[in-house]
């Protein structure tokens, strides 16, 4: 007959030693995984702030250069408009008629900034601006995005008067003319009073439209008024520039780049 053994069901008690190490033990490993996908984490955070901080810095020098050429115009502008409002204070049918439709033409010229903004915006739809971390560097940052608002917020304001003076000038002066200077391209917003073809254009007495001095007192007004608020918008080009600066070697400051 087989004799069938039992197998004993009876183990061993753990004692508070054995609990206590295997709870160390998962303690220990849960505390490690909890540590390495925060290092990992801030690896990946900090990767990502770096690039986009490069990012930053391109739209914000690329906005620097736009912003001085915008302040380089505006200029220009400025004298155009300076000169024409002195040209008007004569009688119109001594003055040379060419010189009147050149100073017309720049002085009625548009030039608006925009800023080059999409790395900014992508950080603040996505919530990525928190991976750089430091606010007072966030704070430069969001200092030269209000500035470029009050850029905005100046241009919109102007853009009324300019189409309000240009109906003006379509009663005094002939569109054919202001034409021919459209097709000789840059030429008339990076002029020189020395250059060739420019002196040719306002030597010649081109006729205008209308010769009523009422007309011309508005026009004389206007290009006061419009090198008056290029003056102002100038500030504010000045300002935001200095602003972009700061956010600019501030970024390179906090993430060692060149």
């Amino acid at each position: 007959m087989e004799v069938h053994h039992h197998p004993d069901l009876h183990h061993k008690k753990k004692n508070f030693k054995e609990y206590f190490l295997e709870f160390l033990m998962i303690f220990l490993a849960v505390t490690l995984g909890f540590f390495a996908e925060n290092i990992r984490e801030h690896y990946v955070e900090h990767k990502s702030a770096r690039e986009y901080a490069s990012q930053l810095i391109e739209d914000l020098a690329s906005d620097t250069v736009e912003l001085n050429r915008a302040a380089h115009v505006q200029n220009l502008i400025i004298t155009a408009g300076d000169s024409l409002g002195n040209l008007l204070s004569n009688d119109p049918k001594l003055i040379v008629g060419g010189k009147l439709y050149y100073y017309e033409y720049l002085s009625s010229a548009r030039w608006n900034f925009i800023s080059r903004d999409a790395t900014l915006q992508q950080l603040k739809s996505s919530g990525a601006l928190r991976y750089l971390g430091d606010t007072s560097l966030i704070r430069k940052i969001m200092n030269y995005e209000e500035s470029v608002k009050v850029i905005y917020l100046g241009q919109n304001r102007f853009e009324p008067q300019k189409i309000e003076n240009w109906s003006l000038v379509q009663k005094v002066f002939d569109q054919s003319y202001f034409n021919s200077l459209d097709s000789l391209g840059d030429f008339a917003i990076n002029f020189t009073v020395n250059d060739e073809r420019a002196m040719r254009f306002m030597n010649n007495n081109y006729p205008l439209l209308s010769y009523d001095k009422d007309l011309w007192q508005q026009l004389r007004n206007w290009a006061y008024c419009s090198s008056r608020n290029y003056r102002v918008e100038i500030q504010i080009f000045n300002a935001a520039r200095l602003q972009a600066i700061i956010a600019i070697a501030a970024l390179k400051k906090e993430y060692h780049l060149l």
